[in-house]
């Protein structure tokens, strides 16, 4: 019995609960083992009852059998419950219906038969349901459906039939379901498709395919879905996926094709799509991303591209998904990002390139994604992130880190420093270092600025020449002794300690040339300040 069952279950045990806190116990009318409520609603849960007990009250409405070793449904079940409107049958030991099972039971809108023994349903079982709107069969060992079988059930709105052993559908089997809202086939052994399946289902909104053992849908067979909102594929043998399967599809929001073998897409497929805010591609075989492949998808808010062959992003490829939020990219082969990879996402939130071969990002990777909140990049292959990737990340709530090749050199300094000031944000206990050999393995949280071993500047063309101290209308000239390091890099990092009151003015000279720089902290109390400045040639 799967996850979905036994949450199913379990709402209805909570439902039943509640019937039974809230009402009132007929007991002289109820049947022998059995819960009565309201006078109309019966609820049998006993592994003594072995059939529809024959003294169900006339007026009962709701009529639940929950693990019960009832084994067969006959005739004579519901003879005289000719004013049943919902009927669930969960978890008996049902093997068998009789045909006339459910006839006279003219206003019977609701019927389940779930999580039985049931392998055969014949062809006439709901002939006599004109007023069926919800039908559910489903995790029964059912493998055949007659083709004639919802022939009279017109009014059906939602019909499921998921976790059973279906291996294949009738041309015309749901003809005359024109009211059908939701039709659920997941979980089932179907390996074909006829074209015309759906045909009939003009009204249709959701469709669940997913879990079974399609390999191909041909072109046509969603054309007449234009009221169709969500469509799962997911768990199939695809292989690869028609240029215009897709195209009538107009109203789609949720699309989903995880875990299948698809290794190429056509550039077009989703053109048509314009409604669409959930794509879900993952875990397939795809290697690259045609030019224009989401062109007019400018409503996606979720884009699901993790578990492929990806091995870079192509350039302009995200342009016009202006109202991306999610990205996931996550278990792919990508080696290297331009620093443009995700121009055009300016609403995106998060974004996900864990579990990748990045050795390297580029400092305006995120130039465009202010709006960004978290960003997974663990296990890659980062030795150290570029000083100015931090400062266009204003809104950045996590950034996920671990997992590694992190370097822990005098280039690591002011990634440090920015973890350490940030700790809320990088989860930093979980980072380690990767080396040089006297760090590996060493948690960043234990690591010092002196543990880096930046080499001293002897470089003579820098020198600090002064700080000016103000504290309201008051200065003070105080001389200060600052350490400096030259990076293998080239950068000249000057690193300094000083008291700071409200504001201080520092001036780097070089030569005759002078630049001067304020800051100003929040707070009138004097405290000593850490400052630190990074000076790169170009």
């Amino acid at each position: 019995m799967d996850l979905t069952m036994v949450i199913g279950m379990l709402v209805r045990s909570i439902v039943i609960c509640n019937f039974m806190f809230t009402s009132s116990w007929l007991a002289n009318t109820c049947p022998s083992m059995c819960n009565c409520f309201n006078g109309v609603q019966v609820f049998c849960s006993n592994n003594k009852i072995t059939q529809i007990p024959a003294d169900i009250p006339a007026n009962v409405t709701d009529l639940m059998f929950l693990e019960t070793f009832i084994t067969s449904l006959k005739g004579e079940s519901f003879a005289s419950c000719n004013s049943l409107m919902k009927i669930l049958l969960v978890s008996n030991n049902i093997h068998a219906i009789d045909e006339d099972t459910f006839q006279g039971l003219p206003h019977l809108t609701d019927l389940e038969i779930s999580a039985n023994p049931l392998d055969v349903i014949k062809p006439r079982t709901f002939n006599n349901l004109r007023e069926l709107q919800k039908l559910i069969i489903t995790h029964n060992s059912i493998r055949n459906i007659p083709c004639n079988l919802f022939e009279n059930t017109t009014k059906l709105q939602l019909l499921a039939l998921q976790g059973n052993n279906i291996s294949e559908i009738c041309p015309g089997l749901f003809s005359q379901l024109k009211n059908l809202r939701e039709l659920n086939l997941a979980s089932n052994e179907i390996s074909k498709l006829p074209i015309d399946s759906f045909k009939h289902l003009r009204n249709l909104s959701i469709l669940k395919l997913n879990d079974n053992n399609i390999t191909q849908i041909l072109p046509g067979s969603f054309d007449k879905l234009s009221n169709l909102t969500e469509l799962s594929l997911d768990g199939n043998h695809l292989t690869r996926i028609f240029r215009y399967t897709f195209e009538s599809l107009t109203s789609l929001k949720k699309l989903s094709v995880v875990k299948n073998s698809i290794k190429e897409l056509n550039p077009c497929i989703f053109s048509t799509l314009n409604n669409l805010k959930w794509l879900a591609i993952e875990s397939n075989q795809i290697t690259t991303l045609p030019a224009g492949i989401f062109d007019g998808l400018q409503n996606l808010a979720n884009l699901l591209l993790g578990g492929n062959q990806l091995q870079t992003i192509p350039k302009g490829i995200f342009l016009n998904l202006e109202n991306l939020e999610t990205l996931v990219l996550s278990y792919n082969q990508i080696r290297s990002l331009e620093y443009d990879a995700f121009e055009g996402l300016q609403s995106l939130t998060h974004i996900y390139l864990d579990n990748n071969q990045l050795e390297a990002l580029h400092e305006n990777i995120f130039k465009n994604t202010s709006n960004l909140l978290v960003i997974s990049l663990h296990h890659n292959l980062l030795r150290v992130l570029p000083e100015g990737i931090y400062g266009h990340l204003p809104n950045l709530v996590s950034i996920v880190l671990h997992n590694n090749q992190w370097w822990c050199d005098c280039s690591f300094s002011h990634f440090l420093n920015w973890m350490k000031e940030n700790r809320d944000v990088t989860q930093i206990s979980e980072i380690m270092c990767e080396g040089p050999e006297h760090l590996r393995g060493k948690s960043i949280t234990l690591l010092k600025n002196r543990d880096l071993k930046c080499p001293e500047s002897q470089n003579p063309s820098f020198m600090v020449k002064e700080i000016a101290l103000t504290n309201g209308t008051e200065e003070n000239i105080i001389q200060s002794v600052c350490k400096s390091y030259l990076t293998s890099n080239g950068s000249l990092i000057i690193h300094c300690e000083v008291t700071v009151c409200s504001s201080i003015n520092v001036n780097i000279c070089r030569m005759d040339e002078t630049s001067t720089t304020s800051f100003t902290k929040e707070g009138s109390q004097c405290e000593p300040t850490n400052l630190k400045f990074t000076i790169t040639s170009t």
